[in-house]
């Protein structure tokens, strides 16, 4: 079964591109081979890995049974703002069916930035998507002076609801920011190639790649295809 993973949060700064290419190389660790696709065209830089699918406009469903036909799993950035284009999409393509046709299942990755605002988006996100996906959480360190409780939440009841897998993700050390701003790059544009950067920058970086693969290995029954062969993404 192969998977359609859609990163989707409609805050912006929500921590969806990081997420997004830290997926890949979770799943670059495990020798899957996929694509990793965003809707925001301002990723498209010449360091960016992945395609650029224009989810507003002049995209066709064909694109989508392309990267699936030739990818065991497909890695969504859905920019902010876009997750009803998405949903709509969804619907009008009746996508679950055409997901089954193609032996594919969707899972959602929701960023949490431990806010109310974010609780409120994860709810929106389970009324759009319903039963039709499986979902993944992935709670991100939050600003301790607006940081909210989630246990207990409307936010956390919704997707327990749901059957949903909750992960927690590495924050950044102080170390590797200080490797990061003396190379002049921010995260997420270093998470696109780590090997291009300064040797002690790299070296960080992948140490934190690594920490939250681990985490990330928790959600792995949503996030790994499972009856189909495993093929390294070579970029």
């Amino acid at each position: 079964m192969k998977k359609l993973i859609v990163v989707v949060n409609d805050l912006e700064r929500s921590g969806k591109s990081a997420l997004a290419r830290t997926l890949s190389h979770h799943l670059k660790s495990k020798d899957i081979k996929h694509l990793l696709v965003t809707s925001n065209e301002m990723d498209m830089t010449d360091s960016f890995p992945g395609e650029f699918w224009d989810l507003e406009d002049q995209f066709d469903v064909s694109q989508l049974i392309s990267a699936i036909d030739s990818n065991n799993a497909v890695v969504l950035d859905v920019h902010s703002g876009g997750a009803r284009n998405w949903g709509d999409f969804f619907e009008a393509e009746d996508l679950e069916n055409l997901l089954a046709e193609l032996d594919a299942e969707m899972t959602v990755v929701i960023p949490d930035t431990r806010s109310e605002r974010c609780n409120e988006e994860i709810c929106d996100l389970t009324e759009i998507f319903a039963d039709q996906a499986d979902y993944l959480i992935a709670h991100l360190p939050g600003d301790p002076k607006n940081e909210v409780k989630w246990k207990g939440s409307l936010a956390d009841k919704a997707i327990r609801y749901i059957g949903a897998t909750d992960v927690e993700i590495p924050g950044l050390s102080d170390d590797l920011r200080t490797a990061l701003g003396n190379a002049d790059i921010e995260f997420v544009e270093a998470l696109n190639d780590p090997s291009a950067l300064p040797r002690f920058a790299e070296v960080q970086l992948s140490q934190w790649i690594e920490r939250a693969s681990a985490s990330l290995a928790a959600g792995n029954e949503f996030l790994i295809p499972d009856g189909v062969g495993s093929v390294a993404l070579d970029y």
